[in-house]
């Protein structure tokens, strides 16, 4: 595993075919002043961002959900899928910082790096001006999604926020909060460069992003993720500060209240297909037959006005298997239960919806103490796509909370959002432990291999570099 120690070195793999083959630079270690040059460089530079965000989406939201106990990874020939993410280390009881559940970092860094790439060709490039903010923009909102990601999986662990210029002197690690910041400050800045970019982006994307494809409309999913930071941010200790800051940012997003699943169903996505030399969806139960589905979801589930149909979310997403499947190692927590969310290894999977964005919303009044707006988003969620009765009231202490959690299970299962949502509010132990010697992971480790790059040379392994402390 690479580390983000070594990441200066890192450098965007790319494939081009032409028959002008003294035309065509080196894509598969590119220079910057090779790509400004070349008409179709800062494309594939952005082809290249999108397809590595695809690429990292489905172990994120696999990894999340085994986590906050909504997912089973049953891989067939090997345990470690159970035991590396529900069982661990002991004394203390942790994951392994060497083992199979310490992902989600490297690649994530590696975009990044991509990110900063894009700007320095574009401005490198004849470009017009405005047209070299809107990569600007595009680029940083990438940036500091990928950083969510990170400090999401980290959390208290912390992150480093930046891209080291060279290998010898990797980037500090900076607390929870300032990797929020940081990351809402990217957001921030992306802003002002989208709204300067003119009408049009000067690459095109693919059609997950129909209606998010100029600088005007992709403004609307950079505000979206600001709201979800800043409602993160606000339930760590921020307070209402970043919950006002999210209902603003939220009203620059294209949140609508729409009662239609189509509408709920709103937002960017990634795209894949079967077509030679294309992604599939590895969540897709067609494609991985080893994923299932926690049957916490059913357990929880409340009734449709009929008394006895379950919540319409639970309905939609999961079918029940003819007969429970055990994982390997014949630990006794048989899944019952699979995923319909992706009934295809071609179905799309989204980056943020708008069910997400009513429900961040919901979240701010209510911890704002505008129970009544918050109420409001809550029922169009809870009615619509969960088909059951809107509720009369939401109250302002835990109850109130209960019922937005559980909105936000349902809606947003298997989408990476139960996990952090239940770490944030200090519900972990409400999860439930399957089998006496399992535990609920609070953080993702930071890689042995980042941990081996920053120690001292001849340092022994007892040595921890900073950042890497909470790894015991």
């Amino acid at each position: 595993m690479r580390s983000i120690a070594l990441l200066g070195a890192l450098t965007l793999g790319l494939t081009a075919c032409s028959s002008e083959k003294l035309n065509v630079p080196n894509y598969n270690s590119p220079s910057v002043d090779a790509l400004s040059k070349d008409p179709n460089g800062i494309q594939l530079l952005a082809t290249g961002i999108l397809v590595a965000e695809r690429g990292g989406l489905a172990g994120q939201t696999r990894d999340f959900g085994v986590f906050g106990r909504e997912v089973y990874n049953y891989f067939t020939t090997d345990g470690r899928t159970v035991q590396n993410y529900l069982v661990g280390l002991a004394n203390p009881q942790r994951l392994d910082p060497g083992g199979f559940a310490n992902g989600l970092w490297s690649g994530r860094y590696q975009n990044m790096k991509n990110a900063l790439t894009l700007v320095e060709a574009a401005n490198a490039s004849n470009l017009s001006t405005a047209q070299k903010s809107a990569v600007a923009g595009w680029a940083k909102t990438w940036y500091a999604l990928n950083l969510l990601y990170l400090v999401q999986s980290r959390d208290t662990l912390g992150v480093p926020v930046d891209i080291p210029t060279t290998p010898s002197s990797p980037s500090p690690f900076v607390s929870r909060d300032s990797a929020y910041k940081r990351a809402i400050a990217e957001l921030d800045e992306a802003k002002g460069n989208l709204q300067a970019g003119g009408t049009a982006f000067p690459f095109s994307m693919h059609s997950g992003f129909a209606g998010f494809d100029t600088p005007a409309n992709f403004l609307k999913f950079n505000r979206a993720l600001a709201a979800k930071a800043n409602v993160i941010r606000g339930s760590t200790g921020c307070g209402n500060p970043c919950y006002t800051a999210a209902v603003t940012n939220l009203g620059e997003s294209f949140i609508s209240t729409s009662a239609t699943m189509a509408s709920l169903n709103l937002g960017p996505y990634h795209i894949y297909s079967t077509a030679a030399g294309d992604g599939t969806n590895a969540n897709s139960f067609v494609q991985q037959n080893y994923v299932y589905a926690h049957k916490q979801a059913v357990t929880l589930a409340q009734k449709q006005p009929d008394g006895v149909t379950a919540d319409d979310r639970v309905v939609r997403k999961l079918v029940q298997l003819a007969t429970p499947v055990s994982p390997p190692g014949n630990q006794n927590i048989a899944a019952e239960y699979r995923f319909d969310i992706y009934p295809s290894p071609s179905s799309p999977a989204p980056i943020i919806r708008n069910e997400e964005l009513l429900l961040l919303r919901a979240e701010a009044n209510w911890a704002l103490g505008n129970t009544t707006a918050a109420l409001a988003d809550l029922n169009i969620v809870r009615t619509t796509s969960g088909k059951l009765a809107p509720l009369g009231t939401l109250a302002t202490g835990a109850t109130g909370l209960d019922a937005i959690m559980y909105e936000k299970h349902l809606s947003l299962l298997f989408e990476g959002t139960r996990w952090v949502d239940m770490r944030r509010w200090g519900r972990l132990g409400q999860l439930p432990i399957d089998t006496p010697g399992m535990f609920v992971a609070k953080v993702m480790p930071i890689p042995q291999a980042e941990c081996d790059a920053r120690r001292p040379i001849g340092a022994p392994a007892s040595v921890l570099p900073r950042g890497c402390e909470g790894n015991l």
